[in-house]
Protein backbone atom coordinates (compact mmCIF):
# COMPACT_ATOMS: atom_id res chain seq x y z
CA UNK A 1 0.00 0.00 0.00
CA UNK A 2 1.19 3.27 -1.10
CA UNK A 3 2.60 5.23 2.32
CA UNK A 4 0.05 7.68 3.98
CA UNK A 5 2.47 10.63 3.15
CA UNK A 6 2.39 9.82 -0.20
CA UNK A 7 -1.75 9.75 -0.80
CA UNK A 8 -1.94 12.89 1.18
CA UNK A 9 0.17 14.93 -1.17
CA UNK A 10 -1.80 13.29 -3.97
CA UNK A 11 -4.79 13.75 -2.63
CA UNK A 12 -3.81 17.38 -2.35
CA UNK A 13 -2.52 18.07 -5.60
CA UNK A 14 -5.66 16.19 -6.73
CA UNK A 15 -8.36 18.57 -4.80
CA UNK A 16 -5.71 21.85 -4.86
CA UNK A 17 -6.44 21.38 -8.67
CA UNK A 18 -10.34 21.42 -8.22
CA UNK A 19 -10.20 24.07 -5.70
CA UNK A 20 -8.61 26.20 -8.46
CA UNK A 21 -11.79 26.03 -10.73
CA UNK A 22 -13.71 29.57 -10.72
CA UNK A 23 -16.21 29.37 -8.24
CA UNK A 24 -19.61 30.04 -8.83
CA UNK A 25 -19.97 30.85 -5.51
CA UNK A 26 -18.07 30.88 -1.86
CA UNK A 27 -18.29 32.30 1.63
CA UNK A 28 -15.46 32.80 4.62
CA UNK A 29 -16.47 32.96 8.12
CA UNK A 30 -14.01 33.32 11.41
CA UNK A 31 -15.26 32.45 15.06
CA UNK A 32 -14.76 31.59 18.36
CA UNK A 33 -15.94 28.88 20.31
CA UNK A 34 -15.13 28.12 24.07
CA UNK A 35 -15.40 24.86 25.75
CA UNK A 36 -15.34 24.23 29.46
CA UNK A 37 -15.00 20.97 29.38
CA UNK A 38 -13.25 18.27 27.46
CA UNK A 39 -10.96 16.06 28.03
CA UNK A 40 -7.39 14.97 26.70
CA UNK A 41 -6.19 11.11 26.82
CA UNK A 42 -3.98 10.78 29.84
CA UNK A 43 -5.18 14.40 31.83
CA UNK A 44 -6.95 13.71 34.62
CA UNK A 45 -8.48 16.91 34.86
CA UNK A 46 -11.12 18.26 32.70
CA UNK A 47 -9.99 20.90 30.22
CA UNK A 48 -11.09 24.24 29.13
CA UNK A 49 -9.94 25.66 25.30
CA UNK A 50 -10.49 29.07 23.65
CA UNK A 51 -10.76 28.17 20.11
CA UNK A 52 -10.70 30.38 17.09
CA UNK A 53 -11.62 29.38 13.89
CA UNK A 54 -11.31 30.61 10.11
CA UNK A 55 -13.81 27.82 7.74
CA UNK A 56 -14.08 28.81 3.84
CA UNK A 57 -16.41 27.26 1.39
CA UNK A 58 -17.03 27.53 -2.25
CA UNK A 59 -18.95 25.36 -5.07
CA UNK A 60 -18.73 24.84 -9.02
CA UNK A 61 -19.50 23.36 -11.54
CA UNK A 62 -18.33 19.83 -10.00
CA UNK A 63 -19.38 20.13 -6.21
CA UNK A 64 -17.73 21.90 -3.27
CA UNK A 65 -14.76 22.98 -1.71
CA UNK A 66 -14.40 22.70 2.69
CA UNK A 67 -11.58 23.90 4.57
CA UNK A 68 -11.51 24.65 8.19
CA UNK A 69 -8.92 25.17 10.56
CA UNK A 70 -8.82 25.52 14.37
CA UNK A 71 -6.34 27.30 16.90
CA UNK A 72 -6.88 25.87 20.05
CA UNK A 73 -5.47 26.89 23.96
CA UNK A 74 -5.93 25.26 26.12
CA UNK A 75 -5.37 26.00 30.20
CA UNK A 76 -2.74 25.19 32.40
CA UNK A 77 -5.05 21.61 33.13
CA UNK A 78 -3.32 20.89 29.53
CA UNK A 79 0.32 21.72 29.89
CA UNK A 80 2.22 22.91 26.81
CA UNK A 81 5.61 20.73 27.21
CA UNK A 82 8.20 23.21 27.98
CA UNK A 83 5.78 25.03 30.08
CA UNK A 84 4.75 28.35 29.94
CA UNK A 85 0.86 27.43 30.39
CA UNK A 86 -1.46 25.52 28.47
CA UNK A 87 -1.04 23.57 25.60
CA UNK A 88 -1.40 25.29 22.19
CA UNK A 89 -2.77 23.53 18.70
CA UNK A 90 -4.08 23.65 15.52
CA UNK A 91 -5.80 21.17 13.32
CA UNK A 92 -7.81 21.46 10.11
CA UNK A 93 -8.67 19.55 7.11
CA UNK A 94 -9.57 20.14 3.18
CA UNK A 95 -12.46 18.69 1.98
CA UNK A 96 -13.63 17.97 -1.82
CA UNK A 97 -16.69 16.67 -2.86
CA UNK A 98 -18.07 15.80 -6.52
CA UNK A 99 -21.65 15.99 -6.97
CA UNK A 100 -23.10 13.09 -9.45
CA UNK A 101 -26.15 15.49 -10.27
CA UNK A 102 -23.83 18.14 -11.60
CA UNK A 103 -21.77 15.92 -13.30
CA UNK A 104 -24.87 13.97 -15.37
CA UNK A 105 -27.02 17.08 -15.00
CA UNK A 106 -29.82 14.54 -13.27
CA UNK A 107 -32.50 16.44 -11.79
CA UNK A 108 -34.77 13.11 -10.74
CA UNK A 109 -32.38 12.51 -7.60
CA UNK A 110 -31.19 8.69 -7.10
CA UNK A 111 -34.10 6.83 -4.84
CA UNK A 112 -34.09 8.17 -1.25
CA UNK A 113 -31.15 10.99 -1.88
CA UNK A 114 -31.39 14.04 -4.05
CA UNK A 115 -27.89 14.00 -4.91
CA UNK A 116 -25.08 11.61 -4.24
CA UNK A 117 -21.36 13.05 -4.33
CA UNK A 118 -17.77 11.23 -3.84
CA UNK A 119 -15.98 12.48 -1.13
CA UNK A 120 -11.71 13.16 -0.71
CA UNK A 121 -10.84 14.89 2.57
CA UNK A 122 -6.96 15.51 4.11
CA UNK A 123 -6.59 16.47 7.80
CA UNK A 124 -3.75 17.66 9.72
CA UNK A 125 -2.97 19.20 12.89
CA UNK A 126 -0.03 19.55 15.75
CA UNK A 127 0.29 20.15 19.46
CA UNK A 128 3.15 21.21 21.58
CA UNK A 129 2.78 18.86 24.30
CA UNK A 130 5.05 16.27 25.27
CA UNK A 131 2.75 13.41 23.27
CA UNK A 132 3.91 15.71 20.48
CA UNK A 133 0.81 14.55 17.91
CA UNK A 134 1.29 15.38 14.09
CA UNK A 135 -1.61 13.82 12.58
CA UNK A 136 -1.86 13.20 9.11
CA UNK A 137 -4.94 12.06 7.91
CA UNK A 138 -7.04 10.97 4.57
CA UNK A 139 -10.56 10.30 3.84
CA UNK A 140 -12.04 8.55 0.99
CA UNK A 141 -15.73 7.93 0.45
CA UNK A 142 -19.12 8.54 -0.97
CA UNK A 143 -22.31 10.45 0.95
CA UNK A 144 -25.70 11.02 0.08
CA UNK A 145 -27.77 13.77 0.36
CA UNK A 146 -30.77 14.31 1.80
CA UNK A 147 -34.14 15.77 0.76
CA UNK A 148 -34.55 18.61 2.82
CA UNK A 149 -35.98 21.51 1.47
CA UNK A 150 -33.47 24.51 2.97
CA UNK A 151 -29.92 24.01 3.74
CA UNK A 152 -28.49 20.23 3.67
CA UNK A 153 -27.86 17.11 5.21
CA UNK A 154 -25.43 14.70 3.93
CA UNK A 155 -25.20 11.41 5.12
CA UNK A 156 -21.92 9.26 4.30
CA UNK A 157 -19.21 6.62 4.81
CA UNK A 158 -15.59 6.66 4.32
CA UNK A 159 -12.33 4.51 4.47
CA UNK A 160 -9.79 6.47 6.91
CA UNK A 161 -6.65 6.21 7.00
CA UNK A 162 -4.14 8.17 9.54
CA UNK A 163 -0.61 8.35 10.44
CA UNK A 164 0.61 9.87 14.05
CA UNK A 165 3.35 10.79 16.34
CA UNK A 166 3.76 9.70 19.92
CA UNK A 167 6.78 11.68 22.04
CA UNK A 168 6.35 9.90 24.76
CA UNK A 169 7.69 6.70 22.62
CA UNK A 170 9.34 8.64 20.39
CA UNK A 171 7.94 7.02 16.80
CA UNK A 172 5.78 7.53 14.10
CA UNK A 173 2.61 5.71 14.16
CA UNK A 174 0.94 4.47 11.36
CA UNK A 175 -2.92 2.82 11.91
CA UNK A 176 -4.57 0.56 10.20
CA UNK A 177 -7.19 2.09 7.34
CA UNK A 178 -10.97 1.68 8.69
CA UNK A 179 -14.18 2.63 8.06
CA UNK A 180 -15.95 6.11 9.33
CA UNK A 181 -19.66 6.76 9.43
CA UNK A 182 -20.26 10.82 9.17
CA UNK A 183 -23.48 12.93 8.80
CA UNK A 184 -23.42 16.71 8.85
CA UNK A 185 -26.64 19.10 8.48
CA UNK A 186 -27.29 22.98 8.50
CA UNK A 187 -31.07 23.79 8.76
CA UNK A 188 -32.35 27.74 8.76
CA UNK A 189 -34.78 28.51 10.98
CA UNK A 190 -36.54 31.20 9.20
CA UNK A 191 -35.08 34.25 9.67
CA UNK A 192 -33.95 33.24 13.32
CA UNK A 193 -30.74 31.56 12.51
CA UNK A 194 -29.94 28.39 12.00
CA UNK A 195 -28.99 24.82 13.97
CA UNK A 196 -26.03 22.66 12.05
CA UNK A 197 -23.73 20.24 13.39
CA UNK A 198 -22.32 16.57 12.55
CA UNK A 199 -21.80 12.62 13.89
CA UNK A 200 -18.68 11.62 12.88
CA UNK A 201 -17.88 7.85 13.84
CA UNK A 202 -14.40 6.36 13.15
CA UNK A 203 -13.78 2.23 13.98
CA UNK A 204 -11.42 0.74 15.46
CA UNK A 205 -7.76 1.25 13.49
CA UNK A 206 -5.53 -1.18 15.10
CA UNK A 207 -2.60 -0.48 17.38
CA UNK A 208 -1.52 2.54 18.89
CA UNK A 209 2.13 3.65 19.79
CA UNK A 210 2.02 2.08 22.54
CA UNK A 211 0.71 -1.29 21.60
CA UNK A 212 -3.24 -0.62 22.46
CA UNK A 213 -6.11 -1.91 19.95
CA UNK A 214 -7.86 1.43 19.66
CA UNK A 215 -11.83 1.56 19.83
CA UNK A 216 -14.50 3.20 18.08
CA UNK A 217 -13.69 7.03 18.33
CA UNK A 218 -17.53 9.22 18.33
CA UNK A 219 -17.26 13.14 18.20
CA UNK A 220 -20.26 14.63 17.85
CA UNK A 221 -21.23 18.79 17.58
CA UNK A 222 -24.46 20.39 17.42
CA UNK A 223 -25.06 24.38 17.71
CA UNK A 224 -27.85 26.94 17.09
CA UNK A 225 -26.95 30.43 15.70
CA UNK A 226 -29.09 32.88 16.04
CA UNK A 227 -28.73 36.24 13.72
CA UNK A 228 -27.41 39.44 15.06
CA UNK A 229 -29.22 42.76 14.27
CA UNK A 230 -30.58 40.52 11.06
CA UNK A 231 -28.91 37.87 8.81
CA UNK A 232 -27.57 40.67 6.55
CA UNK A 233 -25.47 41.42 9.36
CA UNK A 234 -23.31 38.51 8.72
CA UNK A 235 -22.88 38.38 12.48
CA UNK A 236 -24.32 35.42 14.54
CA UNK A 237 -24.44 34.25 18.17
CA UNK A 238 -25.17 30.92 19.87
CA UNK A 239 -24.40 27.51 21.84
CA UNK A 240 -23.95 24.07 21.62
CA UNK A 241 -23.35 20.75 22.95
CA UNK A 242 -19.69 18.73 21.89
CA UNK A 243 -19.54 15.18 22.97
CA UNK A 244 -16.59 13.06 21.92
CA UNK A 245 -16.20 9.71 23.16
CA UNK A 246 -13.07 6.94 22.74
CA UNK A 247 -10.96 10.17 21.75
CA UNK A 248 -8.59 9.66 19.04
CA UNK A 249 -9.58 5.86 19.58
CA UNK A 250 -7.77 5.44 23.09
CA UNK A 251 -9.86 3.32 25.38
CA UNK A 252 -11.81 5.12 27.79
CA UNK A 253 -12.32 1.81 29.64
CA UNK A 254 -8.84 1.10 30.39
CA UNK A 255 -6.65 2.22 33.89
CA UNK A 256 -4.56 5.39 32.98
CA UNK A 257 -6.96 6.26 30.33
CA UNK A 258 -10.43 6.45 32.16
CA UNK A 259 -12.50 9.14 32.24
CA UNK A 260 -9.85 11.37 30.31
CA UNK A 261 -10.87 10.09 27.04
CA UNK A 262 -14.50 10.81 27.20
CA UNK A 263 -16.50 14.03 28.06
CA UNK A 264 -19.60 16.30 26.79
CA UNK A 265 -19.15 19.66 26.97
CA UNK A 266 -21.10 22.96 26.40
CA UNK A 267 -20.22 25.26 23.80
CA UNK A 268 -20.56 29.41 23.23
CA UNK A 269 -19.89 30.40 19.66
CA UNK A 270 -19.52 33.66 17.71
CA UNK A 271 -18.97 33.99 14.07
CA UNK A 272 -18.90 36.59 11.22
CA UNK A 273 -19.63 36.17 7.67
CA UNK A 274 -16.46 37.57 5.79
Amino acid sequence: MMPIYKLTALVSLLVAGTAAMAADWSNATIGYRYAPSQSEPGVSDKVSKNILNFTYVSGDKLGSNFFTIDLLKSNSADPARNGGGGAQEWYGFYQRDFSLKAMTGNTTGYGFAKDIKFVGRVDAGTKNTAFAPSPRKLRVGVSAAMPVTAGFWDIGIQAYKEANHNGIVGKAVHFDTAPALVTAWLIPVGSLGAFSGFVDVIGPKGKDGFGIETKTEVLARAKFMFNVMGAASGLTAGFGIEHWSNKFGNDNSIAGVRNSAKATTPLLLVEYKL
